[in-house]
């Protein structure tokens, strides 16, 4: 059994989830937090101190969780080879800048398996390129389930942004059945101090960003306000080109962000 779980966590259903989920082994947790600067890190660390409290608290708790550590995505050095990486798994399957930056950030701290949150949706594409990758292998451990990637079944490019990644329990759970575990697990009144939305709007999820729609596709409309689930609806009129070109502002500012912290695309 692992004696040491070090956690990427980020204030979200998944990264909670992964905490709880290990809070009731004789471990010790180290949770991460990586800044840059996103619209939504004050609801997210927010989500972050209030969990990990609700998880102290909580008397079948056996997990030592060590302090929070934070590190500010520019300060992660370039890496050539991870990087031609991501650029390949950008193009191929859509994948965000954090796990070029997250690929880094393991390798560069040392860090052997660093857990990182994926859940089932078919919405996610990063999430299904790696299920589907056929390099999924669940660790010979009895205590514990989680998985990794086995380099002589995944695809190169996406082997080298998770050789040091781990995946928890999540990737192998829709989000209902976290909710359902969670509860189980004695945290019910946790689930909703959780956090996901990309762009709040007065501290509230927006309704619009790619991690709202995709709640609300899934059913979970209990997590909005009225004026968050208007939004969505109204968002749902807007003609496609228009989304495609908000879609493409957008990866040009993930390129000049990339730019910006040093490392080119």
């Amino acid at each position: 059994m692992l004696e040491r779980i070090n956690v990427l966590f980020t204030g979200g259903l998944d990264s909670s989830y992964t905490m709880m989920y290990f809070s009731k082994f004789p471990v010790e947790i180290q949770p991460y937090y990586l800044k840059d600067n996103r619209p939504s890190e004050g609801c997210e660390l927010k989500a972050i101190r209030e969990i990990i409290t609700d998880i102290r608290k909580n008397p079948d708790t056996r997990a030592n969780i060590r302090e929070l550590i934070t590190k500010p995505t520019y300060e992660i050095e370039p890496d050539k080879e991870i990087q031609k990486a991501y650029r390949y798994m950008f193009k191929t399957a859509g994948f965000g800048k954090q796990y070029g930056f997250i690929a880094r950030f393991a390798k560069q701290e040392g860090i052997r398996g660093l857990f990182v949150s994926l859940v089932y949706t078919p919405f996610g594409r990063g999430n299904m390129a790696v299920r589907n990758s056929g390099g999924v292998e669940r660790a010979a451990d009895k205590d514990m389930e989680y998985y990794y990637l086995d380099p002589e079944k995944t695809e190169k490019n996406l082997f080298t942004l998770f050789e040091n990644i781990y995946l928890p329990p999540s990737f192998m759970r829709t989000k209902e059945e976290e909710m359902e575990e969670m509860k189980r697990l004695g945290f019910e009144d946790s689930v909703r101090k959780t956090w996901f939305c990309y762009w709040p709007v007065d501290g509230e999820p927006c309704g619009t960003c790619p991690p709202c729609k995709d709640l609300i596709k899934e059913g979970m409309t209990w997590r909005f306000t009225e004026a968050g689930l208007r939004r969505y609806e109204e968002d749902q009129k807007v003609p496609a080109w228009k989304h495609k070109l908000r879609d493409y502002k957008l990866t040009l500012s993930d390129k000049w962000y990339e730019l910006k912290m040093r490392d080119p695309f």
